[in-house]
């Protein structure tokens, strides 16, 4: 039977002499066919994202070295692989959740789960689920990059831990999605350490939820996406079961999300709908059909500087307090929209980097203060982190890896932007905290006077 899903490796995007390569990916080896080169990563990922849109590769692996991952980004049609029972044919059918076509028929769901695995390598689908009967119960099994937590900051990976297996694999009983020890070679040191909490697991926690999916299980705090009443979406925050038992973790968590919920009833906060501590601690909260990391440079530039003046109202509701607002970054900002209406709204508010904190994990990011990877917040971290959005959403580069820039090293501003902005911006990522505007609503007032 012949399968409606092409197979095309993966895409990559690396740097190469100051050039962004988008290149095949072939198990970590730079010898794929190299499709385009860009002078900036932010063009190199739109090129890559329409690329593997247009051809239908499976994903896209965007290095940040020659050893460390800095994102994955899934085409929808690959996104799930699934194991059903389908009367028509008596047997299990293994069809991609975005397709119609049976990929494989198997006479029991064993020997379709066993195939399922090899095709969801062979295809590079994101996340395999084998269902029990008919009902919507099942069993999940992710793609090796992330089970072997690639993305994670620290994680040095060695991409030949990812290469394709050749040697037959042994049905796996009783669970057909358990992996076993030498089913891949291994990946970083923590790789099969308990860590996603399945999509069931949380359903049975959450009121009212009956879908639910990943977003997000890399690190020590994991996203999943849900519908919500009234027809709007909502995400699912929550602790990796991995580290949920350390010590200080539950005070972590719920420090940072008392703050959130002091002000979820302000305009450009995530409105919070439900929390738990079980089985991990979690918050369930809305969000709007993008996120600022989805959509950000392609917004028209009067709508960025709106985006940052949503986010700094949103950083100042906090002023005054010891711990400043932290979370300041792309993906916690959602794009809210209602009655023509565009308003940005924060989430997480730092819960991510105070779990990570409190786990002994190290913190990274083009967005974070010099001082957050000290594990310190100042009263301008967030003064910084604006600052950084800002250069990102204004002059669409990646925010340096080297504070202090000059306001020549600021590059040209896009067009509709002035060029009056590069020394505010370049005061905002001041290495030194005290050298920085002492709010971000000063900030902000600076670089809209100067737009």
């Amino acid at each position: 039977m012949q399968p409606e899903v092409p197979r095309r490796q993966p895409l990559e995007i690396v740097e190469q002499e100051n050039l962004w390569i988008v290149e095949d990916y072939h198990k970590g080896a730079r010898t794929g066919e190299k499709h385009a080169t860009h002078d900036t990563q932010l063009s190199a990922l739109r090129d890559a994202k329409s690329k593997m849109e247009a051809d239908r590769h499976p994903c896209i692996v965007r290095w940040d070295s020659p050893r460390t991952v800095g994102g994955l980004y899934w085409n929808p049609l690959f996104e799930t692989l699934t194991v059903r029972r389908d009367d028509l044919v008596s047997g299990w059918s293994v069809v991609p959740e975005a397709g119609t076509y049976a990929m494989t028929v198997e006479p029991t769901r064993e020997a379709a789960a066993d195939r399922a695995k090899q095709l969801q390598r062979r295809y590079d689908f994101k996340h395999l689920r084998a269902y029990r009967g008919q009902g919507e119960s099942y069993e999940e099994r992710d793609h090796r990059f992330l089970r072997h937590d690639i993305t994670r900051s620290g994680v040095r990976f060695n991409p030949d831990a990812v290469a394709e297996v050749t040697t037959p694999e042994q049905p796996d009983k009783p669970n057909p999605l358990n992996t076993t020890p030498t089913e891949e070679p291994a990946g970083p040191s923590d790789v099969g350490m308990v860590g996603t909490a399945s999509p069931s697991q949380l359903r049975a926690s959450v009121p009212d939820v009956t879908q639910m999916e990943f977003t997000d299980t890399d690190g020590a705090v994991h996203r999943y996406s849900t519908p919500w009443s009234g027809g709007t979406q909502a995400q699912i925050l929550t602790v990796s079961r991995k580290y949920a038992t350390e010590d200080g973790v539950t005070n972590a968590f719920d420090n940072a999300f008392k703050r959130w919920q002091t002000h979820d009833e302000r305009p450009h906060v995530a409105t919070i709908h439900e929390s738990g501590t079980g089985p991990t601690s979690w918050v369930a909260y809305r969000v709007g059909s993008h996120t600022l990391a989805g959509v950000g440079t392609e917004l028209p530039v009067q709508t960025r500087i709106d985006v940052l003046s949503d986010i700094a109202d949103s950083a100042k509701v906090v002023g005054g307090s010891s711990t400043p607002l932290c979370g300041l970054v792309p993906k916690n900002f959602h794009l809210i929209e209602a009655n023509g209406d565009r308003r940005a709204t924060i989430a997480n508010w730092g819960i991510e980097w105070s779990v990570r904190e409190a786990v002994g994990l190290d913190h990274g990011g083009p967005f974070l203060a010099p001082e957050q990877f000290e594990g310190r917040l100042t009263a301008t971290t967030n003064v910084y982190q604006l600052g950084a959005l800002a250069y990102w959403l204004l002059c669409e580069r990646r925010p340096p890896e080297s504070p202090s820039p000059s306001p020549s090293d600021v590059p040209r501003p896009i067009q509709g932007a002035s060029s009056r902005v590069k020394p505010h911006i370049a005061q905002a990522l001041a290495g030194d905290p005290e050298e920085r505007p002492d709010s971000v609503e000063a900030f902000y007032r600076s670089l809209a006077n100067a737009v």
